[in-house]
């Protein structure tokens, strides 16, 4: 074992300190989309959640950072984006099959790109929810294998911050936030963040900026907000390398990628209304919509997109007593979702519109004070319009259908000690680009569809908690990219596919130890055995999934006003990405160390971050294509942060 690994292992364990999640039953969760259930102790579920109280002595500077290694969670990045898996799915696939919502709103693209997480301010952020696991009913569409949920901060609270940083990599930022009350009920709140950076590689300089304005007012159960965003993300896209340049010099991109790069214009409107009717009913609905431009160049080609999602939701909760007076709920509600999609190229010329009706209700009954059954379906149609130059040329409609069904059972033992048990379904839905790139004679690809099986246990005492998951999902039909499949008219190297079945066993044990009411220690370690169960590579591992990872972290409050933070994030060998055979080897494990320092005083915060502390080489994508396709991930970073709240 090298010596990294050794000071990693043993600074986690021994150094004080870290803040993952404080899961008690006072902490009120949303990712439930009930009134009812809404503590951790109350869903039927592997939930975690990030307060922000950890987010602040993480002193992490982004939410992909933040969420590394988190709940399972396994990073991917072509150095354009962090997208996230959960539950053992590729890289290219991670994006499509775990949900990131924004106060419950879908931060997932319609097409094929990955959810801008840069648009979400980390200084704005209230707190984190993570479900592993499947999440059909309540969500529908993508949520297979986890929901992360970002919850911002109230308007409610008064006040505001002014902070810069500036770190490696000519990294520079600014952000600040002012809130307060516009009149009885009202309140608002104005937020901006920008920062420039050259990033870890060559040719991967970013310029990028936020801006939100909201407006809340709530009144006893009557509630109203509307949020609009803007988003502007101008990035340089650098090569891919082969082993041989990874290897030497992981920062360099080549000269016939000079002028790669991608500008996203995001613009978003976000619109909910709350309110009780009666004792036992509460109605809500929601609007949301965004606009996306994208303008990009790749191996010197242009292209342009356009990108418009409508998303309206309602729904009704309605509060009952059950036998023995036990208080239950069912829920019910419709989910609208449209989404416009235009793309031009020097060879694709695309045009495509897609439609998307669910309905869904869920039950939770108590059968006895200490345990609760809970049941649940979806039912989800979607229609698909496509107009494509080189496949569809006058126009084709393609329909498809879904369905998903829950049933779970959640049992208090005692007053600390929880178990619980969940079946559900899930589906994914072709994206709005992915219909078209089919091979010839595949006119439309079949809905993705899985069965998920979980069971869990959590014990909840006062100074420390422990918790086991055991889980199988399998998967039917699922879609992706294959590079050796037939391509489209006018394309080049593979298409869509529906892919062969494939089912993931898998576990994990997590805890949290405070050792002194000043030193909290955190870990987390995950299994998982993902392979393909029919076709011709059955018996065969899901490429870019690792077996094995874990977590380990730790803070201490060194004096009143100063914290120590580290951290170590453990990725087991896998395959790469696309290597569906596994004939290349697969890549070495690796550790990486974070570590940070925090002085507060009064208003004043003062952070630093070492990210990669040992200046570890690993790859943050490395795809099995002819030549193989190595993305580095970041070196070391130093990063220094002040913030000013009032």
């Amino acid at each position: 074992m090298n010596k990294p690994i050794v000071a990693s292992l043993v600074a986690a364990s021994l150094l004080p300190a870290s803040a993952w999640a404080e899961q008690n039953t006072e902490t009120v969760v949303v990712i439930g989309r009930s009134h009812h259930a809404d503590t951790l102790t109350q869903i039927p579920s592997n939930v975690a959640v990030i307060t922000q109280e950890d987010i602040r002595k993480s002193g992490a500077q982004d939410i992909a950072t933040l969420l590394r290694g988190k709940s399972g969670i396994q990073v991917s990045d072509t150095n354009s984006g962090a997208s996230f898996a959960m539950r053992g799915f590729s890289g290219g696939q991670s994006a499509h099959n775990t949900l990131v919502l924004i106060d419950g709103r879908r931060l997932n693209k319609a097409d094929l790109s990955g959810p801008q997480l840069g648009s979400v301010a980390l200084s704005q952020v209230e707190r984190i929810e993570i479900l592993s696991g499947s999440a059909g009913v309540l969500y529908g569409d993508q949520a297979v294998g986890g929901v992360i949920n970002i919850i911002l901060k109230s308007t409610a609270r008064e006040g505001g911050h002014v902070g810069v940083r500036v770190g490696d990599f000519e990294t520079r930022g600014a952000y600040a936030s002012k809130s307060g009350k516009l009149r009885d009920y009202w309140h608002y709140q104005i937020s901006a963040d920008y920062e420039k950076t050259d990033n870890y590689r060559e040719h991967n300089a970013q310029d990028s900026g936020m801006l939100s304005s909201r407006v809340e007012y709530q009144r006893g159960s009557e509630r109203f907000h509307a949020v609009l965003s803007y988003f502007d993300d101008d990035r340089q896209w650098p090569s891919s390398l082969t082993e041989n340049e990874y290897r030497a010099n992981p920062r360099q991109s080549k000269s016939t990628h000079a002028e790669d790069y991608g500008h996203e214009i995001s613009r978003s409107l976000d619109v909910g209304y709350q309110k009780g009717v009666g004792e036992t009913w509460q109605l809500s609905t929601s609007l949301q919509y965004s606009d996306t431009s994208t303008s990009a160049k790749s191996w010197g080609t242009p292209s342009q997109a356009e990108l418009d999602q409508l998303t309206v939701s309602i729904s009704g909760e309605k509060s009952f007593a059950a036998k023995g007076g036990e208080e239950g709920a069912w829920i019910v509600g419709v989910d609208y979702a449209n989404n416009t999609f235009d793309y031009f190229s020097l060879f694709i010329d695309r045009d495509n519109r897609q439609q998307r009706v669910s309905v869904f209700s869920q039950l939770h009954y108590p059968l006895s004070s200490q345990t609760t059954l809970v049941l649940g379906g979806r039912k989800s149609r979607v229609t698909d319009d496509l107009t494509d130059a080189a496949t569809y040329p006058n126009g084709e409609q393609l329909k498809a259908h879904a369905n998903a069904l829950e049933l779970g059972l959640n049992h208090f033992i005692d007053d600390i000690n929880r178990i619980y048990i969940r079946g559900e379904q899930n589906f994914r839905f072709a994206k709005v680009d992915e219909q078209a790139y089919t091979s010839p004679g595949v006119f439309g690809l079949d809905p993705q569809r899985g069965n998920s099986l979980e069971l869990g246990w959590r014990q909840e005492a006062e100074n420390y908690q422990i918790g086991a998951d055991l889980y199988r999902l399998e998967i039917d039909d699922e879609i992706l990219f294959d590079s050796n499949a037939i391509s489209p008219s006018g394309g080049s190297g593979g298409a869509n596919v529906n892919a062969d079945r494939s089912v993931r066993y898998g576990g994990s044990i997590s805890g949290q130890l405070h050792v002194t009411p000043a030193w909290l220690v955190v870990g987390e370690y995950h299994y998982i055995d993902a392979e393909f169960t029919e076709g011709d590579n059955k018996g065969n591992a899901l490429p870019w999934v690792a077996m094995h990872t874990a977590t380990l972290q730790s803070t201490v409050h060194i004096t009143r006003d100063v914290l120590a933070y580290i951290e170590g994030v453990y990725t087991g060998s896998r395959y790469k990405d696309g290597d569906n055979a596994n004939s290349k080897g697969k890549l070495s494990s690796y550790w990486l160390s974070n570590f940070g320092l925090q002085y507060e005083l009064e208003q004043w915060l003062t952070t630093f971050r070492v990210d990669n502390l040992f200046d570890k080489q690993y790859p943050a994508n490395a795809n099995a294509n002819a030549r193989d396709a190595y993305y580095p991930g970041d070196g070391r970073q130093l990063t220094l942060e002040a913030r000013y709240s009032f």
